[in-house]
């Protein structure tokens, strides 16, 4: 056998393999038997007729055809063998020729290949953000409205202050009216493939700059269950709406029409007018806590924490606020650095790859649509479209997702980021003592799926890491360490908030006993005095307990 490896387009590897004369024949010379084995030709048992009769019967090219056949798939191994070519996926046979040897054409697609070039010289600004005293504000008002008393969850008729829930139906009624509409716009959601100019050029592309301008009816909000506080001086949507739901009887509908202010910060709404439909659900009569040191108390100790006044308990919704905005900037800058790697890689793969990209992005689409109650076929024949029409429709973006993912392999092999197990069971704790240390949640928690997935959560904190660290200069290691160090401190402070737990609510048990205790003789004295009324001791203590 003689061999010829050469590279070729697409990312693919190409075997041109020659073989003796004799070995086709051969070859040929088995597929006739194999093939008189399947066949009665008159005059001979199965498996005995000569060459000639066989050929003479299907005809030379049906043997010649068997041959190849048998030969293609142990030529092909062979040939991986002697190129020690890894392929990424099955080989094709592309060709056969007889003349002047015969001569065998598989192509093979190659494993794909990225090269990061200068990627450790990639440098962004990274700012520190903060938090205002206005978020500290809304953290502590959404920690009042979860604290909230219910007084009467039977309110009949609403009134300010009131929790009520509601379902909204709400419109835009001036405006344009739109120039075409069809049943598409029923399939409008999150998940629909790209449009067919997604990678316009610039001169092309939308300016996202520029306010979009909804059209007459053109749907404002949309929600069968939300919950509000009619606060007249928190209207959830545009002012005024609170208003129009007091003194509203519960299971009525209320219509009305309100105005968009003109400095509202969507400017392409600012000044449009919109109908409202609501349908008073239920209401509740609630009392909301006071923001003061009694409140912050309770909640530190709702959540296991130190009890603190309200100057601490604010000190430290601020800490975590920072934490919180840190982290998701960290991320936020490492996406940034990662999209510069990628845009400076040479990444090279085979069009198999791509394919498979696609596949799995509209398995996921077909699957939404499913959850919409919408068949691809009936998606296909509403848009007017076809499957090679859709595919088309991803490419650009599978393209994207599959050069990212590379990318980020290759990153992981060059910088030898790992997970080890001493991290997967400092996370596992962690993950344990934010539920509360116990061997049940240990049992529910201490899995093989639950630590893949705990270790594909690590590695891709640890890939964060290494970017945030490149994309300032900074050595990965230092701020691997870093990484570890705060999972580490978050372990301790989520256990010492179970311990906390723990105790708080033994000392909340005990003083509740103490305080049924101290009552008990009372009860029993109530019972003495009025027996002369007609009524026994038990049943008064009956009652009272009732």
């Amino acid at each position: 056998m003689n061999l010829q490896t050469e590279r070729i387009d697409n990312h693919k590897a190409q075997f041109t393999i020659e073989i003796e004369s004799d070995q086709l024949d051969e070859a040929k010379r088995q597929a006739a038997r194999k093939i008189s084995r399947q066949v009665r030709i008159k005059g001979f048992r199965k498996g005995k007729a000569p060459y000639r009769l066989v050929a003479q019967y299907v005809g030379e090219g049906a043997i010649l055809e068997e041959a190849l056949e048998a030969l293609r798939d142990n030529l092909y191994k062979r040939a991986l063998e002697e190129s020690e070519i890894v392929p990424y996926g099955p080989g094709a046979f592309e060709d056969f020729t007889l003349e002047p040897t015969p001569t065998f054409t598989f192509s093979v697609p190659l494993q794909p290949e990225v090269d990061l070039k200068d990627y450790l010289d990639v440098r962004l600004e990274f700012d520190a953000p903060s938090i205002t005293e206005e978020e500290v504000d809304e953290a502590l008002r959404q920690l009042q409205m979860n604290a909230v008393e219910v007084v009467d969850e039977d309110v009949r008729l609403t009134a300010a202050g009131n929790r009520v829930t509601i379902g909204v139906e709400s419109e835009f009624i001036d405006g344009e009216a739109p120039e075409d509409s069809s049943e598409t716009e029923l399939l409008a959601a999150e998940g629909d493939p790209p449009t067919a100019d997604a990678d316009a050029t610039d001169s092309q592309e939308v300016d996202e700059s520029l306010p979009v301008i909804p059209n007459k009816g053109d749907t404002f909000v949309q929600d069968e269950n939300i919950v509000i506080i009619l606060d007249p001086n928190e209207d959830p949507f545009v002012h005024g709406f609170v208003e129009h739901l007091i003194d509203v009887e519960i299971g009525s509908d209320v219509e009305f029409e309100l105005t968009i202010p003109d400095d509202d910060v969507d400017e392409g709404i600012a000044g449009r007018r919109v109908s409202f439909l609501v349908y008073v659900k239920s209401a509740e009569e609630i009392a909301i806590p006071e923001l003061d040191d009694e409140f912050a108390r309770r909640v530190s100790r709702s959540r296991g924490d130190e009890e603190r006044d309200m100057a601490g308990f604010r000190a430290a919704i601020q800490a975590e606020l920072e934490r919180t905005r840190l982290d998701e900037v960290r991320n936020e800058y490492a996406e940034l650095v990662l999209e510069e790697v990628v845009a400076g890689a040479e990444i090279e793969y085979p069009e198999v790859m791509l394919d498979e990209q696609i596949d799995g992005m509209l398995s996921e689409f077909e699957a939404n649509l499913k959850q919409r109650g919408v068949s691809l076929e009936d998606y296909l024949r509403l848009t007017n479209s076809s499957n090679d029409d859709l595919r088309e429709q991803y490419r650009e973006p599978a393209r994207h997702s599959l050069r990212h993912t590379l990318v980020l392999r290759e990153l992981v092999n060059a910088q030898a980021i790992d997970v080890s197990d001493e991290d997967l069971e400092a996370r596992l704790d962690l993950v344990i003592a934010r539920y509360g240390e116990s061997d049940a949640i240990r049992k529910l928690f201490d899995t093989p799926q639950m630590k893949d997935n705990i270790r594909n959560e690590l590695m891709m904190s640890h890939v964060n890491a290494h970017l945030f660290a490149i994309g300032r200069g900074v050595a990965p290691d230092v701020e691997v360490e870093a990484l570890k160090g705060r999972m580490a401190a978050d372990a301790v402070l989520a256990r010492e908030r179970s311990e906390r737990l723990q105790r708080y609510t033994a000392e909340d048990e005990a003083a509740l006993a103490e305080s049924k205790a101290d009552e008990a003789p009372l009860d029993a004295e109530a019972a003495v005095e009025t027996e002369e009324d007609g009524a026994t001791g038990a049943e008064i203590i009956q009652e009272q307990n009732d």
